[in-house]
């Protein structure tokens, strides 16, 4: 499987996790332990083979400058909320920790998503086609 593939694989998989997660208020054991695998996984395949975003031609000034930052928060809130969730199921900290930590990255990852989808639209760049599965590329 190739980097954009797993990438792209577990993008939707962790936010699919996520809600599932946070639709109960609690999840079982398994959901957090796939959550915190998931994220690992993909915290450890970025800091060894790099990000994969990009900023595109089309995204000028500011919002060039920010970009690779924004991701790189993204990653540290993804990595925060893995290790707490982590710490939880070993018994260090208590069970409903990683709570709020999990809908403060839903919120950043809404957010993250309005701006590719206005990337998209806008700006015509076709940010969207980077993390969607090819299926999809024809709908976009």
């Amino acid at each position: 499987m190739t980097q954009r593939r797993l990438t792209i694989l577990l993008h939707w998989s962790i936010l699919m996790l996520i809600l599932m997660m946070v639709k109960g208020g609690t999840s079982a054991p398994v959901l957090r332990w796939a959550f915190v695998i998931g994220g690992s996984v993909w915290i450890a395949m970025a800091a060894i083979k790099g990000m994969m975003c990009k900023p595109g031609p089309k995204l000028q000034g500011t919002l060039r400058a920010v970009y690779p930052w924004a991701h790189r928060g993204m990653y540290a809130v993804l990595g925060i909320t893995v290790a707490l969730n982590a710490l939880a199921l070993m018994g260090v900290l208590p069970h409903d920790t990683g709570w709020t930590a999990l809908l403060v990255l839903l919120a950043l990852g809404a957010l993250h998503g309005l701006f590719h989808f206005w990337r998209h639209n806008v700006l015509f760049d076709g940010a969207l086609r980077v993390m969607m599965p090819r299926f999809m590329h024809k709908i976009l």
